[in-house]
């Protein structure tokens, strides 16, 4: 049992003070540790970024990004998303509008991530468990899949890792006035800036608020500190009160974009890939089925390791125990914990269950899971992974099941970047380009996915993608439509997402060989086919 010393006092394993080259010294190991694992998170990220075509969610975010602010925000007034991502992104790509630099924010995003989750680690275990959940999410195929993707989401998982390792910060370090006043206005700014990603930036605010009721129910927190933690909910909400009435006119429409035409009500089994989806990412199919059980087996016992119930005390009271922590001034100081090890331990399981627990939920009645959404709650996943590693009884354990671990997410990563899993418009376009004649019309269903090709096409082909969709349900407006694209055009090109809601039957396709005679056909990979209809000569 430690024994509750005030600050500064001396305690059998530090002095009370030491000289500041003592601290650097016994901070370097950490610090080259730490700045290895970022290189290594950058590198990972940075490899093959630009590899494949950007597929029609990054088209969407780069032809927003490419109209003025005002537009922006009247076109995700109608969306899923708020604004703030498509902003960012306006300026971003100022810096160049290539694959690699379209999706170079999100890149950004998801390698800072990784520096929260080291200092977050730290603060709610140690520093060598904060290396190590910075070190698998640095190598996870999840968190790299959407760190190379030009979407919101990596922005989301950065934001709110953010907003809780702040909410840590301003409930519980002593720090000097002008550094804790940055933390509250930090994590206002993260939470107002959450919102305007995504709006399940609310599961992220319910779970700091989560932490806030629990400290406040164990009187941990003086009125000074609950009183300034309400004031910067306030804040928070008063930022994002001008968005506000867009968010209810979107949940009194009941707007469900694709979700609520493409998907059902969720089974467990949902909630049980997204897991999956934390510990092997996204193409666990091309994975060998032996490497995916050794993972599975792997994560398993880490989560059992750090969630198995504690037999010792942990501090006094039930209170939490002291840590020692470098006060910037070359002293090491033995201040009390925010949180006992326990209490970190099933915090971090409440912010992986919860949100996704809740998302389920809701998901029952409106449509609204996505594994995609679920990146920001992958952070604490894998901090309960590496305190699982760090509690195991002997050191050869922990080295090896840390190996075993890292080995595993860089397979599945390198396996994940080798394989194409996003449409090939780049080639496509290439290849059309090539073998259009004067007067083609490349013709799709559904529409959207002319954004992609768009980008790739650069105006050389004649392109429609206004067709009324779903097919089944707006016939004789569809109809009509594709009767008027196709006039004056000897050849059509339909780029055809078969077994696609927007068009299953094919409907399109039919009235296309009414009135013109189909000459080729050829299966797009991930999309479905491309067909080519003629004219019959006079």
């Amino acid at each position: 049992m430690t024994k509750n010393v005030g600050v500064g006092a001396k305690t059998a394993e530090d002095e009370p003070r030491l000289g500041a080259g003592s601290v650097s010294r016994c901070l370097r190991p950490y610090t080259v540790a730490a700045v290895a694992v970022v290189l290594l998170a950058a590198a990972m990220r940075l490899w093959g970024l630009g590899r494949e075509s950007l597929w029609l969610d990054e088209a969407t975010s780069l032809m927003l990004a490419r109209l003025p602010v005002r537009e922006i925000a009247a076109w995700t007034a109608l969306d899923l998303h708020p604004p703030l991502y498509y902003a960012l992104l306006r300026a971003w790509i100022s810096l160049g509008q290539s694959e690699a630099a379209v999706r170079g924010l999100s890149a950004l995003a998801s390698v800072l991530t990784v520096v929260v989750v080291c200092h977050l680690g730290y603060d709610l275990f140690d520093r060598p468990t904060g290396l190590i959940a910075g070190l698998l999410l640095a190598v996870s195929p999840y968190a790299i899949w959407y760190g190379q993707e030009a979407r919101m989401y990596a922005l989301l998982a950065l934001l709110l890792t953010a907003l809780v390792w702040l909410a840590l910060r301003v409930l519980g370090d002593p720090q000097p006035r002008g550094a804790r006043w940055l933390a509250w206005i930090g994590y206002v700014l993260a939470g107002a800036a959450a919102l305007y990603t995504h709006y399940y930036a609310f599961f992220g605010l319910g779970i700091a608020n989560l932490l806030f009721v629990y400290l406040a129910l164990r009187r941990r927190l003086d009125k000074r500190r609950v009183w300034k933690w309400l004031a910067a909910q306030a804040a928070v909400a008063l930022l994002f009160a001008p968005w506000l009435p867009t968010l209810l006119a979107l949940v009194r429409g009941g707007s469900g974009g694709w979700l609520g035409q493409a998907a059902e009500r969720p089974g467990l089994e949902r909630i049980a890939h997204t897991l999956v989806a934390y510990m092997v990412g996204g193409v666990r199919g091309a994975l060998p089925s032996l490497l995916r059980r050794v993972g599975y087996v792997a994560f398993g016992v880490a989560l059992a390791a750090g969630l198995w119930p504690w037999r010792r005390r942990e501090g006094v009271h039930g209170g939490p125990p002291l840590q020692k922590r470098d006060d910037g001034r070359g002293r090491l100081l033995c201040l009390p914990r925010l949180l006992s090890d326990r209490e970190a331990t099933w915090f971090c399981a409440a912010w992986v269950v919860l949100p996704l627990g809740a998302a389920w939920l809701v998901s029952q009645v409106r449509p609204m899971y996505s594994e995609r959404y679920m990146l920001p709650f992958l952070a604490p996943f894998l901090l309960l992974a590496a305190r699982g590693v760090r509690r195991l009884p002997h050191i050869a354990l922990r080295y090896g099941l840390a190996v075993v671990l890292v080995a595993l997410l860089v397979t599945a990563s390198v396996v994940q970047v080798r394989t194409l899993d996003k449409p090939d418009w780049r080639g496509l376009a290439s290849e059309l380009r090539a073998q259009s004649q004067p007067g083609d019309l490349v013709l799709f269903v559904p529409g959207w996915h002319a954004k992609a090709f768009a980008y790739y096409d650069e105006g050389q082909l004649a392109i429609y993608g206004n067709i009324p969709v779903p097919v089944p349900q707006l016939v004789d407006e569809a109809r009509a439509a594709v009767e008027t694209a196709i006039q004056g055009h000897p050849r059509v090109w339909l780029v055809w997402e078969t077994g696609h809601y927007t068009d299953p039957d094919g409907q399109v396709r039919a009235w296309l060989a009414e009135q013109l005679q189909q000459t080729a056909e050829r299966p797009v990979p991930l999309v479905g086919s491309l067909l080519l209809f003629e004219r019959e000569a006079p």
